[in-house]
């Protein structure tokens, strides 16, 4: 099985375990080095209320239990890991950045752009297949199918408030 084989199959395994848990499959990720001998599969869960680690132990468990099972889907040894997206949230696609419009995103692309692959900027616009950013002196179009990897940049409440520390 290919890279994209592997992260259907095991999105029809994890879809139904967090339907039954009101979750939300935010994403996997699937981290193979080269030659295959180190895997990781990164399972990202998430709800309206926030993903405990309850929540994430008990996936795992009836996911890791499905693998054992289905031995075919990732021969050999792997990690895996299952988790909140967090407060850097990695994208997995352009729909899930419409949230996201007027927060800063970190982008970083396949192939480079005017020779550059790294983008840091407020998301401004999305019309897909593209999406607008803005740094403090650019404005840029990117598109979705160019992007290898994009993450939300955590912006505290009161970061650059005067008086507060």
């Amino acid at each position: 099985m290919d890279k994209s084989e592997i992260h259907a199959r095991l999105i029809e395994m994890v879809t139904p375990l967090c339907q039954a848990r009101d979750l939300e499959l935010w994403g996997i990720d699937l981290l193979f080095a080269a030659g295959g001998r180190h895997k990781i599969v990164r399972v990202y869960l998430d709800s309206a209320q926030g993903v405990g680690i309850d929540e994430c132990t008990e996936v795992s468990r009836h996911l890791s239990l499905a693998l054992d099972v289905e031995e075919n889907i990732i021969p050999g040894a792997f990690t895996l890991e299952v988790s909140s997206p967090g407060l850097e949230r990695p994208f997995f696609s352009l729909e899930q950045m419409k949230a996201y419009v007027d927060h800063p995103v970190r982008i970083r692309l396949e192939n480079p752009l005017d020779g550059r692959k790294n983008f840091k900027g407020r998301l401004l616009a999305i019309d897909p297949p593209k999406f607008t950013l803005s740094d403090d002196s650019d404005t840029f179009e990117l598109n979705w199918e160019d992007v290898g990897k994009a993450n939300l940049i955590y912006e505290p409440y009161d970061q650059g408030k005067p008086g507060k520390r």
